[in-house]
């Protein structure tokens, strides 16, 4: 269909030649006869029907599927990242991957539909436009090509600057989305300490670099502009002088060279392209290799090869457990035996790894040495969703979703019943503060659950953890 559409567009300048020369050839005749020039008219009009209806078909198709591939992309990656342990989360700002899953995803589609577009006509309509010129007069030819050249080499050189400049860009937009992202889910503490003002002051900073990168790029694309027509027009000058001298001396009709401006016309814009396809297959190629490189990010924690699934009991042994955070021991030689049906209690000073207990038991982080024991068996021997589905995890943060408080709470066991919901806010203490809202379980929390109170929000999650009948709270 590309290749339709382009002979179609090179067509077009031959019948409006022949139109010409009919016109003034049957001017200059007695009689008029009208019947050829209305079969070059409607021709015309059947070709930009025929352009249109390819070119809607070509872009439903490529562009259609660079959207499929950027779904695809963005699927894979989010169900990636869901996978990855909590040190990738530790280590990587969310600015990033928000970059990751918006800019760089953008970049793929870009090459994958206007790349794709764009480089084909590059190619092959640059040859066919200069066959079609060719056939028409090689001299005018050889002269209309003179600037070309310098449109490429201006294209491809400020495409080296625009992608740097790109790079830049994007860099500096991670760093002012991670700040928005900062700025929101500190709220309360920025107005309780009455750091308004300094804070938008930090945010303009940001606001203003990437303005300046913005403001930079703006530059280099107002420069390669101009830099091309300028020689573009220069083309058209040269056509004009040669062309109308062969005109004034009959080796060339009027027909003829207005069809030699016409694909002028057509032959810059694949000069143009091969710079803006370059920069958009770097773009593409840069962000694909960044999306891979997330996509190649093996967990830390994972299951063994010889691990099965086992409902747990409850008994949970931590025997001669170190860990640390990069050189730094939290947990030294902790041995802790918790039998069956044992309520304990973790009690020491800030920084003393009591939550490090808690999620070396849930099996979010691992020790670096010592064995974790469930029910007598090592932990290496069980699958990680085994122990993850007989423990009910009640965060310190009570994290909630923006979603209503019924499907925060079935959050982690979807089959639930309103009523089993129900029965575990009773227990939580917190259904009589359900109902007294107006649209009571349907009720919208707001991100992080931010209509309610600490203690409601801390409820919420104990009714949350509970609801799963866990074997291990």
């Amino acid at each position: 269909m590309l290749v339709a559409v382009d002979i179609a567009q090179l067509i077009s300048p031959r019948i409006v030649q022949r139109a010409i020369d009919y016109i003034i050839t049957t001017y200059t005749a007695p009689g008029n006869n009208y019947s050829y020039l209305t079969k070059l008219t409607l021709l015309i009009f059947a070709l930009a029907i025929a352009i249109g209806i390819f070119r809607f078909f070509w872009r439903m198709i490529i562009i259609g599927m660079s959207h499929f591939i950027e779904m695809d992309f963005k699927n894979r990656l989010f169900k990636h990242l869901l996978l990855l342990s909590n040190s990738f989360f530790t280590r990587t700002k969310i600015g990033d991957i928000m970059a990751h899953m918006t800019n760089d995803m953008t970049a793929v589609r870009r090459a994958c539909a206007f790349g794709v577009i764009a480089g084909f006509d590059a190619v092959f309509l640059f040859l066919a436009t200069l066959i079609f010129m060719l056939t028409l007069n090689v001299k005018l030819t050889l002269y209309a090509l003179i600037p070309l050249p310098i449109i490429t080499l201006i294209s491809l050189f400020f495409v080296r600057l625009l992608f740097r400049k790109f790079k830049s860009v994007q860099e500096s937009f991670s760093l002012l989305t991670e700040k928005v992202r900062e700025m929101i889910s500190g709220i309360k503490i920025i107005q309780a300490f009455q750091q308004e003002e300094p804070e938008s002051k930090n945010f303009d900073k940001l606001s203003q670099e990437y303005l300046g990168e913005n403001i930079s790029l703006i530059k280099i694309w107002g420069t390669m502009f101009p830099l091309i027509f300028l020689f573009a027009e220069i083309g058209m000058a040269i056509i004009l002088w040669v062309g109308g001298q062969q005109v004034i001396l009959n080796e060339l009709t009027t027909g003829e060279l207005v069809a030699f401006f016409s694909y002028m016309g057509i032959i810059v814009w694949p000069m143009m392209a091969v710079g803006m396809v370059t920069n958009v297959y770097q773009r593409g190629n840069a962000s694909y290799k960044r999306i891979l490189e997330l996509l190649e990010e093996k967990p830390d924690i994972h299951d063994a090869p010889r691990a099965e699934y086992h409902t747990l009991k409850g008994s949970i042994k931590l025997e001669n457990i170190y860990f640390s955070y990069d050189e730094q021991a939290v947990l030294d030689n902790v041995n802790i035996d918790i039998k069956e049906g044992q309520y304990i209690g973790i009690c020491g000073r800030i920084g003393s790894g009591k939550s490090i207990i808690a999620r070396l038991i849930l099996r979010i982080i691992e020790p670096r040495k010592g064995r974790i024991f469930y029910d007598s068996i090592d932990y290496k021997k069980i699958k990680i969703a085994a122990v993850r589905d007989s423990i009910g995890y009640i965060p310190q943060d009570s994290f909630l979703f923006s979603d209503t408080i019924e499907d925060n709470v079935r959050f982690g066991k979807p089959d639930t019943t309103l009523e089993e919901i129900t029965e575990a806010c009773r227990v939580a203490s917190i259904h009589k503060n359900i109902m007294e809202l107006k649209y009571q379980y349907k009720t919208v929390v707001g991100e992080k659950g931010v209509t309610l109170s600490g203690g409601q929000k801390q409820r919420l999650c104990i009714a949350r953890a509970i609801i799963r009948r866990p074997q291990i709270l």
